[in-house]
This record gives structure tokens, C-alpha cells and sequence, in this order.
């Protein structure tokens, strides 16, 4: 899901950007949730409980707060999303580098340039997302680097996760995350526990050894499979950097 905010005072400029985007996710089949906000304070708002945007399209001249305070208000909050700016003022793009904006658009804004930039976007991202595992605690949604993640395990009512600086723990089911983990380069060694394959050193038939000494105990039934997809994994790693 690609996540994208508008914030823009003019309700009739807000209507055209939403259109835009909206036929523009439609056109390509993207799956995408857009939230539309008339005050940065709205927005700022929204973003306490809402997962993090992936692309924030921000009006500069807007009333109390404008889209340059908004933006560098969100980057202190650790909002990472790529920022488009639009104005009917080009004299901001000093100011802009500071927040990370990724482009200014003068309005009025030519509809394939608009368009143009958010599928450069989009496959930024979207590229971006695929070495990110997001983590929901509480309503509170964080990034984690997948190579990071060494092991994960259902320990009762709770999920452990082992990472190469840290560990972490909450009460969920592990069925919430296994599917997606197992897509991604981790293997179930037995029931409720995932390896990721990046972190494997040694296989023997009753365990398997990381990176930092720790062994894992591999189900019988698992063996053989374990040593095909550790196989599979790094020929794929080669071809990649080949």
C-alpha cells in the first residue's frame, strides 16, 4: 500500500490533485490510501495515527503553519517521506534541501509532469519498501531493516525478534507476520520459529548456525528443504551482483 497525503488550502487546487492521483493509481493499478488535509495542523493531526506516508504533496502558502514549517515539523517527528512542494512562488528551494524536498512544482501544475514524478516516486519507494519489514506495536508503526533481522520466535503469547543490534519483543500471533517473512528470505526451521537465510553460516540435520555462534534447532522434516532454499538464496544473491 502506498501511502500519500495531500495538504493544500485551495479546496478547488485540493479537488484537481486528488483527481489526479486517484486516476493515476487507478490507470496503473496501484493500491494506494490517500488522505486530503486543508491545514497543516490537520495533517500533523492524521499522522499520529496513521502508518507512515510513503509521499506528502504539500502547498507552501498555506495560513497559520505553512508547507515549509509543516515539513520540517514532520521530519523532527521522523516522517521519512518523499516531499513534493507546490507554490506559485519559485523562490523557496534554498529553504527546501533542508527538509529533503524531493521537487518544487509551480502552480498551475502541468498535469504530465505531475504524473511523471509520482511514477519516479512510486518506483523509488515502492524499491526502497522491499528491504523494509514496517512493525505495528500499540498502533505505532516503525521501519526495520529486513537484513537486520536475524531470527524471530513465538515464545507463548508473545513474539521475539532477534536483531544484529538489539532485540524486541510484544505480545501478538506469530501467524501475523510468518507469511510475510517467509516471502522474503526467512525459513521456518520448526513450528514458530523463522530464520532469515542472510544470517545462516552452518546447516547440520538437527541445527543450524549463525552469524554470531548462536545455533538454532532445525525440525527433522525440515532439513533437506532448509539446505535447497539456503542453496536457492544465495544464487539468486549472486546473480543480483553479478
Amino acid at each position: 500500500m502506498f501511502r500519500i497525503a495531500i495538504c493544500e488550502d485551495d479546496p478547488a487546487q485540493r479537488d484537481y490533485e486528488e483527481a489526479l492521483i486517484t486516476r493515476w493509481s487507478r490507470d496503473r493499478k496501484y493500491k494506494i490510501a490517500l488522505d486530503a488535509c486543508s491545514t497543516a495542523e490537520q495533517l500533523l493531526f492524521e499522522c499520529e495515527d496513521r502508518p507512515p506516508y510513503d509521499l506528502l504533496v504539500l502547498d507552501i502558502q498555506m495560513g497559520k503553519m505553512n508547507g515549509m514549517e509543516l515539513a520540517a515539523e514532520l521530519r523532527r517527528n521522523g516522517c521519512d517521506a518523499a516531499i513534493i512542494f507546490l507554490t506559485g512562488i519559485p523562490d523557496y528551494a534554498i529553504e527546501g534541501y533542508a527538509v529533503g524536498a524531493v521537487r518544487y512544482l509551480l502552480k498551475p501544475i502541468h498535469e504530465a509532469d505531475f504524473l511523471s514524478l509520482l511514477d519516479a516516486l512510486y518506483g523509488e519507494r515502492t524499491k526502497d519498501a522491499e528491504a523494509y519489514f514496517i512493525l505495528e506495536q500499540s498502533g505505532v508503526a516503525r521501519k526495520i531493516k529486513l537484513g537486520e533481522i536475524v531470527y524471530v520466535e513465538a515464545r507463548g503469547h508473545y513474539i521475539y525478534m532477534k536483531m544484529s543490534a538489539g532485540e524486541d519483543e510484544w505480545k501478538g500471533a506469530f501467524s501475523s507476520l510468518q507469511a510475510e517473512l517467509e516471502a522474503r528470505g526467512f525459513f521456518l526451521l520448526k513450528r514458530g520459529l523463522l530464520v532469515n537465510l542472510a544470517h545462516i553460516e552452518q546447516i547440520s540435520r538437527t541445527e543450524c548456525i549463525l552469524g554470531d555462534g548462536t545455533a538454532l534447532p532445525v525440525a527433522r522434516s525440515k532439513y533437506r528443504e532448509l539446505n535447497e532454499a539456503f542453496i536457492a538464496y544465495y544464487h539468486r544473491a549472486l546473480n543480483q551482483t553479478g
